[in-house]
C-alpha cells in the first residue's frame, strides 16, 4: 500500500512540475481579414508561416504580462535561433531589424492558457507589395515575469 502511495505522490509531483514548466511566456498572434490566423504563446525558435493577402488588414497581438513594455520587430527573414544572455527564448529575425511598434500591454484577457496581457498592432498589407515577398515579425516583452522573445511569424505575400 505504501508503495502505491509513493507512486501516486511521485506522479502528482511530476505533473505539478510539468505544469509550472509550461507557463505561457510572451506570445505573438496574427489574425488577418483574409489570411486566417497563426501564433503561439510557447517559446520556440520556429518561425510560423502565414500567407498574407495584398490589401488585407492584419491584427498582430503581442501577448505577455499586463502592463509590460513591448517592442514589435520586423525583418525580411527569420531563420536564425540566436539566444541572448538575460532574455528568454531566442532572436529568430535576421538583421537588419526594424522596430515597427512599441508600447505597453494595456489590454487584458481572462484566458487561462495564454498570457493575460496583450496589445493589438493593426497593419495593412499594401497592394503594391510584390507577390512572393516575405516579412517576418517577432516581439520582445515580459511573459511569466521574464523578459523574452516571442515566436516569430513569417508572412509570405500572395
Amino acid at each position: 500500500m505504501a508503495h502505491r502511495i509513493a507512486h501516486l505522490v511521485f506522479a502528482l509531483t511530476s505533473l505539478a512540475s510539468l505544469a509550472t514548466g509550461q507557463l505561457p511566456g510572451p506570445g505573438l498572434t496574427w489574425l488577418g481579414t483574409s489570411s486566417g490566423s497563426v501564433g503561439s504563446y510557447l517559446p520556440s525558435c520556429a518561425s510560423l508561416p502565414v500567407n498574407a493577402v495584398r490589401g488585407e488588414t492584419v491584427d498582430l497581438r503581442v501577448w505577455g504580462d499586463p502592463q509590460a513594455p513591448f517592442a514589435l520587430l520586423a525583418a525580411l527573414s527569420g531563420t536564425q535561433c540566436l539566444p541572448i544572455q538575460g532574455l528568454g527564448n531566442a532572436l529568430v529575425l535576421d538583421p537588419p531589424l526594424v522596430t515597427i511598434a512599441t508600447g505597453t500591454l494595456t489590454q487584458t484577457s481572462p484566458c487561462l492558457s495564454c498570457p493575460p496581457g496583450f496589445e493589438p498592432v493593426r497593419l495593412f498589407v499594401p497592394l503594391g507589395l510584390q507577390v512572393g515577398a516575405v516579412v517576418a515579425f517577432q516581439a520582445l516583452t515580459a511573459g511569466a515575469t521574464k523578459l523574452g522573445f516571442t515566436v516569430a511569424i513569417t508572412a509570405k505575400i500572395v
